[in-house]
């Protein structure tokens, strides 16, 4: 999975998710399967599980990186 660090939130419909959250990795799998666009709050994890990594890629996601925030991760599908 590609990613690329930006300066401002990128422009889209973005699903809110945290890894917080109850059931949260659920709802990801479910996200991904639907190739819905996600805004994911990482903290405090240090990293997207790698499970989770795995599915990102076979779906052709890219990560977006807030430059000032590396705890959001935009994560978009491939257009195609």
């Amino acid at each position: 999975m590609n990613t690329s660090l930006v300066k401002s939130i990128p422009q889209g419909d973005f699903a809110e998710l945290s890894s917080l959250m109850k059931d949260c990795q659920a709802k990801f799998q479910t996200l991904v399967s639907q190739n819905r666009a996600i805004r994911y709050d990482m903290y405090p994890q240090p990293d997207i599980p790698e499970e989770l990594q795995n599915q990102l890629r076979q779906h052709g996601y890219c990560d977006l990186v807030l430059e000032n925030d590396r705890w959001q991760h935009f994560l978009v599908p491939s257009p195609n």
